[in-house]
């Protein structure tokens, strides 16, 4: 007996201890402590006015391993605070996706989607990580390229455990020193909205800190439960197949294509064709873009799925049947639109084109080889059958081996208690697209059904990833009800009204019979219609011109054999 109550309490202190990092750090005394000192940004490319906001930014010292807070890195987050002082504090913390994005790669973006006329004050947390914080490079040039030698140089500057620490975890810890800090001296009413993986972050954070914010969004929702890294080339292809399905739902498009090579059986056999070196359209006309299948599905993937690019994605079934035709008219219209999107179509899917402070691709594999690669319960796959799945795709992310390739090198963090844990906080408006090619709609619905009794959910019919970006296409709903959502003293009370969802577009225009899709043809095809003139399938009246003809025809074919048969037999009854 003596020894059982011994070893309960073995237990119990080697528990308390592992838990330590939750349990003895105090994140409200630490943030009354590191208060912010706002001060002007200076960063290139970013003015310190804009929209009617004034733009400052503020950086504090956050603890690199909260377990052990003598070693600290900076965190750092830019605010766009209105020119007009409003009578009360009301703050929105937003959260960016990547993971590695920084707040500033949605500063434009969010200044648009909430005017500063109503009041609120925008802060943009950059992850530790990327942007403004502490950024993890591969050198001390910033470079962001994934390498044997990059894992080298970062567990030198760092060691494993302090590699770690840069974990969602620490992020949401980082947070919530940020929010308490910001409230010591701007007290009032907080919201934090996630955007994608921003979702995931603050997932983290409500977990944690139910207790901090007012309200909070979540927008491209990610699934704590079901996403994985390591399949979403073949869900976001699924979704893929279900956009060019819409194309049966517009006369004016499905005409352009045979009845058995509906656009995804078409694109299919396309890229089939390239992945044998038998594509002619390409092999003889458009050999300088150095077009691959892994390229083409890129391309394609990157014109459908985010949500700011919900026109921009029409012109896709356009593109296959002209590679597909390939007459003289569709290869000078090819050529056109390949040398218009030649940046996208030659990207190194294993490099980043833009500087760490906006994408830190470092980060970016830190979280996803250490806690986001695998969903709960799955297992490891090899090479071969990730190049297999992604055989099968008809759009999807170039080199699906990127993560495979390096992650038996990969110094990962340890899981924790929080990784599949979902947040019981409320109110939780979450928002998320029916053709996300990202954060699967499927994923988000399943967790809405978990959550029911805690969270609302919107679906918005036929958008990308990110729904407030369809703001950019002329459709408010989803920041709309976001802002309400958030701040409803703030926005006219009509923005509540869950009725715009219903008055979204049902169906795509593919074919340019709107003035949106024609502006979109002229910008890739520098034409006004994508398919330009379709070859007409027969009409009720040619279908019956033919019928007749066969008819006649038939009837003057049997004469003649018949008259020949009764000559015949007439020649031998004579002979007889």
């Amino acid at each position: 007996m003596y020894r059982l109550v011994v070893l309960q309490i073995l237990i119990c202190i080697f528990l308390k201890q592992n838990n330590a990092d939750t349990n003895s750090f105090d994140a409200s005394a630490y943030a009354l402590e590191h208060r912010c000192v706002w001060h002007e940004c200076n960063v290139p490319g970013y003015p310190s006015e804009h929209l009617g906001y004034s733009v400052d930014c503020c950086t504090l010292q956050a603890p690199l391993n909260y377990n052990q807070p003598a070693k600290t890195i900076n965190i750092s987050m830019s605010r766009l605070r209105p020119l007009k002082p409003p009578k009360e504090n009301n703050t929105i913390f937003i959260l960016n996706g990547g993971p590695g994005l920084s707040g500033w790669s949605i500063f434009y973006a969010v200044a648009q989607m909430f005017p500063s006329n109503a009041g609120a004050t925008i802060i943009l947390p950059d992850h530790r990580g990327t942007g403004l914080s502490n950024l993890l490079s591969c050198d001390d040039n910033g470079s962001q390229i994934i390498n044997v030698d990059c894992i080298k140089y970062l567990t030198t500057k760092y060691g494993v455990k302090g590699l770690n620490q840069f974990s969602v975890t620490s992020a949401a810890h980082d947070l919530s020193v940020q929010i308490q800090s910001y409230k010591a001296d701007y007290p009032g009413r907080v919201a934090v909205v996630g955007l994608s993986f921003g979702t995931y972050w603050l997932n983290r954070f409500l977990v944690i800190y139910p207790n901090i914010v007012q309200a909070a969004v979540m927008d491209g929702v990610v699934n704590p439960i079901l996403s994985s890294g390591l399949r979403d080339s073949l869900l976001g292809s699924a979704v893929a197949f279900e956009f060019l399905s819409y194309c049966r739902l517009q006369p004016a498009c499905i005409k352009a294509f045979p009845l058995d090579k509906p656009p995804y059986i078409m694109l299919l056999n396309i890229l089939m064709e390239i992945d044998l070196n038998e594509q002619k359209c390409i092999n003889n006309h458009l050999t300088e873009y150095n077009i691959t299948g892994d390229s083409l599905r890129d391309l394609f993937f990157n014109l459908m799925g985010p949500a700011e690019h919900y026109m921009d994605r029409t012109i896709i079934p356009a593109v296959i049947y002209r590679l597909y035709r390939c007459d003289s008219d569709d290869v000078e219209i090819l050529k056109f639109f390949f040398r218009t999107v030649a940046p996208d179509l030659g990207q190194n899917g294993g490099e980043s084109e833009q500087p760490g402070f906006i994408s830190s691709v470092v980060l970016h594999f830190n979280i996803v080889e250490s806690e986001t690669y695998l969903a709960k319960d799955q297992d490891e796959v090899d090479i071969n059958t990730i190049l297999g799945w992604q055989a099968t795709t008809i759009m999807a992310a170039k080199d699906p081996t990127n993560y495979a390739k390096i992650r038996s090198k990969w110094p990962k963090y340890p899981i924790d208690e929080y990784r599949f844990k979902i947040a019981s906080y409320s109110p939780l408006l979450m928002i998320s697209g029916q053709l996300d090619t990202a954060t699967i709609y499927e994923e988000a619905v399943h967790l809405a059904s978990l959550t029911r009794k805690t969270r609302t959910f919107y679906g918005i019919p036929l958008a990308g990833h990110v729904t407030l970006n369809v703001m950019q296409a002329g459709y408010d709903c989803p920041v709309h009800l976001s802002c309400s959502w958030v701040f409803p003293d703030l926005f006219p009370s009509e923005w509540n009204d869950t009725n715009c969802i219903h008055k979204m577009p049902k169906t795509i225009d593919f074919v340019g019979e709107t003035e949106p899709g024609r502006q979109i043809s002229m910008k890739y095809f520098n034409i006004n219609q994508p398919f330009g003139k379709i070859p007409e399938k027969y009409s009720y009246t040619t279908i019956i011109i033919i019928a007749l003809g066969l008819i006649v025809g038939g009837w003057m074919i049997i004469r003649k054999y018949c008259c020949n048969c009764a000559h015949t037999r007439k020649v031998d009854a004579k002979q007889s």
